[in-house]
């Protein structure tokens, strides 16, 4: 199992912590104002890999990592933005031995089936009950704002006398 030290701010941390999850990785995360050099220097160490968004972040959290990452010879990746999947794909050039294909857990197959067998029962629900009636998609009212709005206009006239209309 690879760790992978991502210093970015903390509001990304859910979706890179599930991101690297379904990959088989731990995640540790950073993201202080006022960082420590000690403190770097221990996630440093624990980390297989630094990972480090340089938006956003305490400078001297990046320049920390930087040299504990150079020091400790820990491979890392300095980037303004990038996302799970960059962050796998660099995993992957950086660790080809490792295996970083998505792994399924058993709750999401069984939230799959579920979902097989409820699309199953809606449709045998359709056929049951009208076996000799065509089954056609409920159509949906368009225009009801426009409908109601007109509702209040009556034209008494059958023909419109447009002088009236424009005189001075």
């Amino acid at each position: 199992m690879v760790k992978v030290l991502v210093i970015c701010e903390s509001g990304y941390w859910r979706d890179l912590r599930e991101a690297l999850a379904r990959v088989d990785c731990e995640f540790l995360g950073f993201d202080k104002k006022k960082p420590h050099r000690q403190e770097i220097d221990q996630l440093v160490t624990k980390a297989d890999f630094v990972m480090i968004r340089n938006l956003n972040v305490a400078h001297h959290s990046v320049r920390f990592a930087k040299e504990a990452a150079k020091a400790s010879e820990t491979p890392f990746w300095v980037g303004r933005n990038f996302g799970a999947e960059k962050m796998i794909e660099l995993l992957k050039t950086t660790f080809p031995n490792e295996d970083f294909s998505i792994s399924t857990s058993k709750n999401e197959k069984i939230k799959e089936k579920k979902q097989v067998k409820s699309k199953n029962k809606k449709v045998q629900k359709l056929v049951s009950a009208a076996p000799r009636e065509i089954i056609q998609p409920k159509s949906s009212k368009k225009n009801l704002a426009l409908k109601s709005q007109l509702k209040g206009v009556f034209i008494e006239e059958d023909e419109i006398d447009f002088e009236k209309m424009f005189k001075r």
